[in-house]
């Protein structure tokens, strides 16, 4: 267990182990909540595996979280030029999406049980929804319908889909599937608000989450788009969130929003995520909008702009790709980006690695008696001595607890 998975996880299991009743169980599942949001899916994960396992695994459930990446490139690639017939044409175009995606720059999501199952599967089910939506088919839109629960499900910014779930199918005239969209979205935001307590903004403690929104900050938003570009140097995630907004302001202006949607949207939904996030977040200053958990974002932000541009600028030329510039610079530009962004992201994850083992033997092994230290590695707590000290033993006592009630059996070290 990491950070929030103390929280989001571990105490999660420990109430509802010590509840009897089914209804009461049910009750609590509704009600958790971790800071703003309510992690439903992750939370339903945890509790399945437990009742298989009798305990729960943090490995399997980081390799859950985890595949979520895989399932993402397979969505990517079904919404990559679909009406293309040339595989190995369409192949060539997709090495830059798969380069982007399948690299370390968002190791602070990975190897994480709760943060890779919140922030990965809420991606691939929202950008899921939208898929099926833009379809035209019946089955199509029963299935979004059950994505739009899994997304809002997942992550907070899941609800950023019911909007625009009835954006797309309002210009559709679906008016029929409008009103079904919005009694599924009705049952999904009061299942959101059961309980809910407003008080539990990380950023204000002990006051309203509606306080956040206050000093959004738009250099947040676009550090935030553009967090990719924040190697070598910090501010190029500002310069790069400017290209970005101006690219897509352009291809608006060119009208790919009619010859798009599906692209379009997926474009929204990340920049409403953004804004979001900024409203949420900002307070803790533009440095925390370079968080490695929010680059995937950016990163997506770049793939879809790579769509655009194959599909505006690269598909309909007859030249060999060899002599295709624009192909080969983005080639040439991706390729070496996400190999240092491999190098960089496996040693953090190694780094962070040893300092969870160091921590957790701490706890199993302490030097005397009295000793508090582990299991949570103070490193990885920039709050301060006196936060990480009282976090720290917060995650001692529900540790000790799980072990008692037998949900986690901590790796001997």
């Amino acid at each position: 267990p990491f950070l929030d998975d103390y929280d989001a996880l571990l105490n999660f299991l420990n109430q509802i182990t010590l509840l009897t009743s089914l209804s009461a169980k049910a009750s609590f599942f509704l009600a958790a909540q971790q800071n703003e949001y309510k992690l439903f899916f992750a939370h339903g994960i945890a509790w399945l595996l437990f009742d298989l396992c009798g305990h729960i695994d943090f490995k399997l459930l980081c390799a859950i979280g985890n595949g979520f990446v895989l399932l993402l490139a397979i969505l990517l690639w079904k919404m990559f030029l679909p009406n293309c017939k040339d595989l190995t044409t369409r192949l060539a175009y997709f090495i830059p999406v798969s380069w982007l995606l399948f690299q370390l720059q968002y190791w602070g999501t990975l190897n994480w049980a709760m943060a890779s199952i919140q922030n990965l599967a809420v991606l691939v089910f929202s950008l899921g929804a939208i898929y099926l939506l833009v379809r035209e088919e019946r089955w199509a839109f029963c299935c979004a319908l059950a994505f739009l629960i899994l997304a809002v499900s997942s992550s907070g910014n899941g609800l950023i889909i019911i909007p625009i779930g009835v954006l797309i199918l309002a210009l559709a005239r679906r008016y029929a599937r409008v009103a079904n969209w919005l009694v599924v979205s009705a049952g999904c935001i009061a299942a959101y608000a059961y309980r809910y307590n407003v008080m539990v903004s990380a950023t204000h403690p002990r006051n309203s989450i509606f306080s956040t929104f206050h000093p959004l900050s738009p250099g947040y938003v676009l550090a935030f788009i553009g967090s990719a570009g924040s190697f070598p140097f910090k501010a190029g995630s500002f310069l790069l969130g400017i290209l970005l907004c101006v690219f897509f302001v352009y291809m608006v202006r060119r009208g790919y929003i009619r010859k798009n949607p599906l692209v379009s949207y997926c474009v929204l939904f990340l920049l409403l995520t953004a804004i979001g996030v900024a409203g949420i977040r900002s307070d803790f200053g533009v440095e925390q909008s370079l968080s490695s958990r929010y680059t995937l974002y950016s990163a997506l932000f770049l793939i879809f702009a790579w769509f655009a541009i194959v599909e505006e600028f690269l598909q309909h030329r007859r030249a060999s790709l060899f002599h295709n510039d624009l192909f080969l610079c983005a080639v040439l530009a991706v390729v070496p980006f996400s190999l240092w962004m491999d190098l960089g992201g496996w040693l953090q994850i190694e780094r962070r690695d040893c300092a969870l083992v160091q921590a957790m033997a701490a706890f199993e092994h302490p030097a005397t008696p009295e000793s508090t230290a582990g299991p949570s590695p103070p490193v990885f707590l920039p709050e301060g001595k006196a936060a990480s000290d009282a976090f720290n033993l917060r995650t001692r006592a529900i540790l000790t607890e799980s072990i008692k009630l037998g949900v986690y059996r901590p790796p001997p070290y």
